[in-house]
């Protein structure tokens, strides 16, 4: 499969949309997360495929829509399940077992559907939910140089952003651009344009194959929207993807939905995203070890099986206790999501200080992970540094990841201590999120 062929779109033009069912209604949490594992033996034999391609193949994809994967946390009056920010967290450390680039490329658009649930008015959502059957996959990206400028009755969004992982099978994507206002002099805003398929272009070559280290099916392609425009009521001020916690009115989600939820906060959630696919990583490549410890004998004897000898054991029980402690945290953390908003609800504000905190509890557990999947390929022998050894795969898919924002811990660490001492946290505020408001 070529990635052209996994990144077409097309935008209908009516806007009278059929009636939205879910396509596994009654489903439970633990019967999601069981569908989810039950696709491992066909991810992890298409992984090769899926590396070229970029993401995930299409039947992937489509058995995913089959059991209404992508909606994991979208609200059930849009077909969606509903589901706790712990369900999908759970889902994604189940998929990244599968395989990582797989969990990476369906979990980031699957949570940040709480974000379109949240930030868009009733007619925005049923145009967004209503558009593909319910079916709404949408990258939200972080600011780079794009714009976007404000019209009449509208804005008109122009850029190029890279990253957008989940974006070859995106339904829409929401990227963060920065407000072109002359007559403003002060620091810049950032705004959310929620952008269909149609209306951006995929650029063809930029993820997959041999152009990363890793993470090559993650379907993290670069995206180009140019001169669109965007309807004001598809476009959210980013302030309120950090702050909308610190507003006792809420957000048009917690309104329409009944659900503290969607209040729609991204700095924990997101960061318990990626760390969750960090976790399920570790598991994966915990799997090929025992493999090699059962299959392989000791080089001095007595030749025995590796997983009979105590050198291999005491990997395995370390890196069995930090994988577990990392699991266990980040699932804490989307319970904590949880506790937080409904906290909002009795009155006592989810302030984006409180968000950034919570997100250090994942950012720890990824690197928890990430110091696991290190021992044990530096353990697995010269077998698992072969081409084509899933492995050599974890090892690639962990350095990449290691490069991302959120797992520079040190960074991670400095605004912990600005906000231990009641300092100003400079990383929080660096995409207007103290400073542009609805």
């Amino acid at each position: 499969m070529s990635t052209s062929v996994i990144a077409t779109g097309t935008r209908s033009k009516s806007t009278a949309f059929p009636e939205i069912h879910n396509p596994a209604p009654g489903l439970t949490a633990e019967q999601f997360i069981d569908k989810i594992v039950a696709l491992r033996p066909l991810i992890r034999a298409q992984q090769e495929q899926a590396d070229e391609a970029g993401a995930y193949t299409h039947e992937v994809h489509e058995a995913l829509k089959s059991f209404g994967a992508y909606g994991v946390v979208q609200p059930r009056r849009y077909g969606g399940h509903e589901f706790d920010p712990e369900t999908l967290i759970r889902a994604t450390i189940e998929m990244a077992r599968s395989d990582p680039s797989a969990a990476w490329c369906w979990a980031f658009p699957a949570v940040h559907v709480i974000m379109l649930a949240s930030h868009y008015d009733e007619a925005a959502q049923k145009e967004i939910f209503g558009r593909n059957n319910g079916v709404a996959i949408a990258p939200l990206r972080a600011p780079t140089n794009g714009t976007i400028r404000k019209v009449k009755d509208g804005y008109i969004v122009n850029g190029t952003w890279d990253y957008g992982s989940g974006v070859p099978y995106a339904t829409h994507v929401m990227p963060t651009a920065r407000l072109v206002d002359e007559g403003n002099p002060g620091p810049p805003e950032f705004y959310v344009p929620v952008i269909p398929a149609g209306d951006f272009k995929i650029v063809p070559g930029s993820w997959g194959g041999d152009v990363t280290l890793g993470l090559r099916s993650s379907g993290s392609q670069t995206f180009v929207v140019d001169n669109v425009f965007v309807p004001e009521n598809m476009v959210a001020p980013f302030y309120d993807f950090q702050r909308a916690g610190e507003n006792p009115e809420g957000t048009f989600g917690t309104a329409l939905h009944d659900n503290s939820m969607y209040l729609g906060l991204t700095t924990s959630l997101f960061t318990a995203v990626i760390s969750a696919v960090m976790v399920g990583a570790a598991w994966a490549a915990l799997d090929e070890y025992e493999e090699i410890l059962r299959t392989k004998k000791t080089i001095n004897p007595p030749f025995h099986e590796r997983y009979k000898s105590p050198e291999f054991q005491r990997t395995v029980g370390q890196v069995f206790m930090e994988i577990r402690a990392a699991e266990l945290q980040v699932i804490e953390l989307a319970r904590q999501y949880t506790r937080s908003c409904q906290q909002w609800q009795a009155g006592i504000p989810f302030t984006a200080k409180k968000d950034f905190l919570d997100s250090s509890m994942a950012t720890q557990a990824g690197k928890m992970a990430t110091e696991s999947i290190q021992k044990i390929f530096y353990a697995g022998g010269s077998t698992a540094v072969k081409k084509g050894q899933r492995l050599n795969r974890y090892f690639r898919d962990m350095a990449t990841y290691r490069t991302h924002p959120i797992a520079q811990y040190d960074t991670a660490a400095e605004g912990v201590g600005q906000a231990y001492f009641d300092l100003p946290i400079p990383m929080l505020e660096a995409v207007g999120g103290a400073r542009n408001k609805r």
